[in-house]
């Protein structure tokens, strides 16, 4: 790592004559709520292009994610629910209020936590703020923000695809796509089909009860009218069924399996100046358990979590020259309703409505060399348990809460090229209903919220810079955050209940970076040759709980010290290609086998690297012809312990373009 970095910096201060040709330069929304420039924001954002995705052996959000290296995914098998980490923060493998990174979808909540429901196919290009940004998004943004950008018409006139893929474990898929732009209008339709059979591990065999099924449809309407006023309409669907479940290799269960469903529409109104929306979710995850002999599970046992997720956004920017103010309001309601077959749910049903005014200011200084922005927030929240048909015991309950965040930074343009920027801030986690509100009793355990639960804190800082010219491209960042308040859930012996409290956090910092250089560019060559390196390295991730230490230690668990993605893309108007590598460092996990003697102990996971391909070739202007190679060396690895990941799988696909 110590050879990267001085790499990386002495790369960066060479003085090679660069091509005189120049890229676009990179707009991007997250950061701010509005477009600007990459190079005008202060806060450290890094974006997975169309471009990336094009090139990507990735089949939905998750796999991008994990191929960019913007932090650590628990992958599961097939469509399982996937983790991500920024920062040391993650997203919750089932709760999305109880996440510490927010993903969002067009800049609205996503209404799921398990990214493997978002197709490839619908993705514009993501856009991941890194660091606290509970100021411009509430809850949940304390390790940063991932917002995925749908597609839509840009195009002038109609343009389209159909094609299909077939490939390893007897995947197949179709799919196809029309967009464009006429007069005042503008539209974005797509849809598609897949079906992928149980695959094989190495070491391991056939792995049972891996395949799946879904199909997607996404559509987007939009008009222009007056000058720069733009309304648009979106509409996505995900199903998902018969998602195997197959369990760790320990215990490999055969007939698990998930139907999963997802519907969701937005209506946006914008300007250059002006935003306000609505969007509305439904998630339905159904759970279906089979029986198996000689074992405690219940026959044919389904379990039904339905999740709407609905809100409003209005935000308004106010600029006196260069200098500019950002206000705004957001409005976000999550509603949980459960269900079993069997008797009575596991959880109660919730109510979850938060309401935030926040506002941002930045002043321009010395002809827009020094950016100075400094944003609060106010968020109050009313957290409900709502009564649950099966639990007789449950005693509804209504909680709230209130909460104030603060954020600044700074970035001064040393030339056109360089640039140095500093952040500080604080980010919040609300607690969830069932941990302020819940009161039931279920299998003997009686189950009490705290209503006196602070919300989780964090205080970050950071501080980097980062270098644009032509065709080379770097940032590097070293960040650190104080995490306090962690909410923990414990069996208290003075209630007879199992509750929660605020306990000490953790400490977290680290350094990341990135670097591309097109190095066809500056050979003169006729096609680009672009090597490049993404990596995030914690120097400090360690508990400051005294009983989370001594039970699993001082380093946290499921954080890997380094996470990086290196490799070259070549590319020239007929073909394209991108070899990429992605390395998960050795990270402490907790052994879940009861057949092993570290039972429930700490163990230390080692690290991995795996290797993917993906090349086009366009033989005439309509026809693409696409192959990709996942796993090229065909390694044995694991995101997870005890689930192993597929051995080399081989894809090809065809698509006519009109």
């Amino acid at each position: 790592m110590i050879f990267l970095l001085i790499f990386f910096i002495s790369f960066l201060f060479c003085q090679s004559v660069l091509a005189e040709e120049s890229r676009l330069e990179e707009i991007v929304v997250t950061a701010t709520k509005f477009e600007e420039l990459k190079k005008d924001v202060a806060y450290s954002v890094q974006v997975i292009t169309q471009e990336d995705i094009k090139s990507s052996t990735a089949d939905n959000a998750s796999d991008l994610i994990a191929e960019a290296a913007i932090g650590h995914v628990q992958k599961y098998p097939g469509l399982l629910t996937s983790s991500i980490g920024l920062r040391g923060f993650r997203t919750d493998l089932f709760d999305d209020l109880k996440s510490r990174v927010l993903v969002l979808i067009n800049g609205n909540r996503a209404g799921t936590v398990n990214l493997a429901t978002i197709p490839v196919d619908d993705i514009d290009r993501i856009e991941i703020v890194k660091g606290p940004a509970s100021v411009l998004y509430g809850s949940s943004a304390m390790g940063g923000v991932i917002n995925i950008i749908t597609k839509h018409g840009k195009e002038e006139g109609i343009h389209g695809s159909i094609g299909g893929q077939a490939g390893s474990w007897d995947f197949w898929k179709t799919k196809a796509e029309l967009y464009g732009k006429k007069n005042n209008f503008d539209f974005y339709i797509s849809a598609s089909r897949a079906e992928v059979d149980d695959y094989s591990a190495k070491n391991y065999g056939k792995i049972e009860n891996t395949g799946y099924n879904d199909e997607s449809l996404s559509a987007r309407l939009g008009y222009s009218f007056f000058d720069k006023h733009h309304i648009s309409l979106g509409f996505q669907h995900w199903r998902g069924w018969k998602i195997g479940s197959p369990g760790p290799i320990y215990e490999p269960d055969p007939d698990d399996y998930n139907n999963i469903e997802r519907n969701r529409f937005d209506l946006e109104y914008k300007t250059s100046t002006f935003k306000a929306g609505y969007y509305f979710t439904k998630d339905r995850n159904e759970y279906h358990e089979g029986s198996i002999a000689g074992t405690w599970e219940i026959p044919n046992e389904v379990t039904l979590k339905k999740t709407t997720t609905q809100g409003a956004t209005i935000q308004k920017m106010f600029s006196i020259d260069d200098h500019r103010i950002i206000i705004g309001g957001q409005w976000d309601r999550i509603e949980v309703k459960n269900s079993r077959n069997t008797g009575a749910p596991y959880n109660p049903n919730s109510k979850y409505d938060s309401c935030g005014v926040f506002t941002e200011g930045r002043l321009s200084l010395f002809k827009k060399k020094l950016l100075l922005n400094v944003g609060i927030r106010y968020d109050y929240f009313e957290n409900e348990i709502l009564p649950t048909e099966g639990i007789l015991s449950l005693k509804p309950r209504k909680e709230n809460l209130d909460h104030l965040t603060v954020r600044g930074g700074i970035l001064y343009k040393i030339t056109d090229s360089l640039s140095i920027k500093a952040n500080a801030g604080t980010a919040f986690r609300a607690p969830a209903p069932d941990e302020l509100a819940v009161d039931y009793i279920s299998w003997g355990i009686h189950y009490l919220g705290n209503p006196d639960l602070k919300p989780e804190k964090s205080k970050s800082y950071d501080v980097g810079f980062a270098y644009t010219k032509d065709f080379f491209n770097a940032e590097l960042t070293f960040f650190h955050s104080e995490f306090k308040d962690k909410i923990l859930s414990y069996y208290d012996n003075t209630l007879n209940a199992q509750t929660f409290k605020n306990v000490e956090g953790a400490t977290i910092q680290g350094i990341e970076g990135n670097l591309s250089y097109d190095i066809g560019a500056l050979a003169g060559l006729n096609f680009s040759l672009e090597p490049f390196i993404n990596f995030t390295y914690h120097t400090r991730y360690s508990s400051k709980d005294e009983v989370e230490i001594k039970e699993y230690g001082k380093n946290l668990t499921y954080t890997p010290k380094c996470t990086a993605s290196f490799g070259i893309r070549a590319g020239k108007e007929k073909w394209d290609l991108k070899l990429i590598a992605n390395y998960i460092g050795d990270e402490k996990v907790i052994d879940w086998n009861p057949l092993s003697k570290n039972y429930r102990k700490v163990v230390d996971k080692a690290d991995f690297t795996v290797v993917n391909l993906k090349g086009s070739y366009r033989p005439i202007k309509n026809l693409e012809i696409t192959l990709s190679v996942e796993n090229l060396f065909d390694r044995a690895y694991e995101y997870v312990q005890y689930y192993p990941m597929p051995r080399r799988t081989i894809i090809g696909g065809v698509k006519w373009l009109f």
